[in-house]
């Protein structure tokens, strides 16, 4: 267990490529170490006075955007020696882009202004072949949310067998995702708290109507161990944490 936080990547280097960053990825890790890793493929768009800006995608379309997207816990083991790495193994309750997760894991290496690069090694999807790779990590800090005095982290999680479906919610602050995978279709939400409009929709792809980030939003109206029903899918509070 740990303070919740929010992780931006800064860049990805597959070696011994140099480092790119094609995608919006932002990861949320709560108190009790549940973890939403979301990974949107950016697409550039011109304006009138021909300047460009990155946008992501809000109705659902097109999925070929969701470049990955990951949920369960984590678990971190400190350095073995002064100085060295932190050790960080993630298990993959749901992954968009299988059933069968490979393993994930990696070293943390904190930097001199307090980015993470993280070093491992994984299998390349086109090439079946064993490659090493560095994800440079920004933490951006966990923020209020209207009036609120503390800080909250709320992680809600839904599974039904008999219909291959699995879902996970995590808010941490004023940022909340959410995942929902129905056989091999995945459906996920990125919500933020903007101080003039309230919660506003980020992103979304996938072809589900909504996931229930919403009920994140009425933190006072939620207790542990609350199940919420939506499509006839049972979503269950496993975690309400707040700090100051």
């Amino acid at each position: 267990m740990g303070t919740p936080n929010v992780s931006i990547r800064k860049h990805i280097r597959k070696l011994p490529g140099e480092a790119t960053e094609p995608t919006s990825t932002l990861v949320l890790t709560s108190h009790e170490s549940f973890f939403l890793d979301i990974r949107i493929l950016y697409k550039t768009w011109t304006r009138p006075n021909g300047s460009t800006f990155k946008a992501l995608p809000m109705d659902g379309e097109p999925i070929w955007r969701l470049e990955w997207a990951f949920a369960g816990k984590s678990y971190t083991t400190l350095p073995k020696m002064a100085g060295g790495p932190k050790h960080t193994v993630w298990c993959h309750a749901i992954d968009s882009q299988t059933s069968h997760p490979e393993k994930d894991e990696g070293d943390m290496y904190e930097q001199e202004d307090g980015d993470v690069l993280e070093c491992g090694q994984n299998v390349d999807a086109k090439t079946g072949e064993i490659k090493k790779y560095e994800e440079l990590w920004h933490d951006v800090g966990v923020e209020h949310v209207g009036q609120d005095k503390d800080y909250v982290s709320i992680v809600m999680m839904a599974a039904d067998e008999s219909r291959d479906t699995k879902g996970m919610i995590v808010r941490v602050g004023g940022w909340c995702q959410g995942i929902l995978k129905v056989g091999k279709d995945t459906t996920v939400e990125r919500w933020r708290w903007i101080k003039a409009e309230m919660w506003r929709l980020e992103a979304k792809l996938g072809h589900a109507d909504s996931l229930m980030c919403e009920s994140t939003f009425r933190r006072a109206s939620l207790k542990l161990g609350d199940v919420i029903p939506q499509d006839n899918l049972d979503w269950k509070v496993v975690e309400l944490y707040s700090w100051i």
